[in-house]
């Protein structure tokens, strides 16, 4: 089989320009993302033709066999292609700390597409967009697993950017409580937007974090330290 390495700004770029010096479509090749780039860092596709057999009959697109991101990855795509969307979905495996420190597989489905108009539709105000989107995603996906799964949906780095404007704001915060000695709520948010809080405070021995609220009004506070 055939295979190429090629590094760009971005995930859809890399793989553009591989399939483009290959001649083939995305639906006759393997990607597989090697680096996903981002902060500066350029991003790494490795494509490999897939040369079918000429009596192999193809499998159905909706396909229940496979791994979890495979089935994920069909799934939205899917999804995207009844919207009239045309992005390429990639998947991300990686292992990340929940909020107790335990390691935690997540899937991230990274969607990226040249039309900048169709992303910023699928983001919607505030990520509200994504988030259905990303619930969606995970309940079709946890209906043939029988398990749900940890399955997180970025369109164009947003959610990069949006853990990264977190983690500065956790921070900022945690300033003022330092300064104040006084508790500090914060705005109501997503439950992955207050995990990303809690973890960027975690090891900061000066201050410490609890959610308060019920569902969408549920808010990350920001406490001093207990003194000994």
């Amino acid at each position: 089989m055939k295979s190429i390495e090629i590094s760009a700004r971005t995930v859809a770029e890399a793989i553009r320009l591989a399939l483009a010096q290959l001649g083939k479509d995305r639906d006759e090749v393997a990607i597989e993302v090697l680096e996903p780039g981002g902060n500066g860092d350029e991003a790494l596709v490795r494509v490999t033709v897939v040369e079918d057999e000429a009596d192999e009959t193809p499998a159905p697109r909706a396909a229940t066999t496979g791994s979890i991101e495979q089935i994920a990855r069909q799934i939205l795509e899917d999804i995207l292609e009844r919207m009239d969307i045309h992005a390429y979905v990639t998947a991300v495996v990686s292992s990340v700390p929940n909020q107790r420190g335990e390691p935690e597989e997540t899937i991230t489905l990274h969607v990226e597409g040249a039309d900048e108009e169709a992303m910023s539709l699928l983001i919607g105000r505030r990520g509200e967009t994504l988030r259905s989107l990303q619930f969606m995603v995970n309940l079709l996906v946890s209906r043939r697993v029988q398990k749900w799964p940890q399955i997180v949906v970025d369109v164009g780095n947003y959610r990069q950017r949006r853990q990264e404007s977190l983690e500065g704001l956790a921070r900022r915060m945690a300033e003022r409580v330092r300064q104040s000695g006084r508790p500090l709520m914060l705005e109501p948010m997503a439950a992955y937007e207050r995990r990303i809080v809690h973890l960027a405070l975690r090891s900061d021995p000066t201050v410490y974090t609890e959610s308060s609220g019920e569902g969408e009004n549920r808010k990350v506070v920001i406490y001093p330290a207990k003194r000994s």
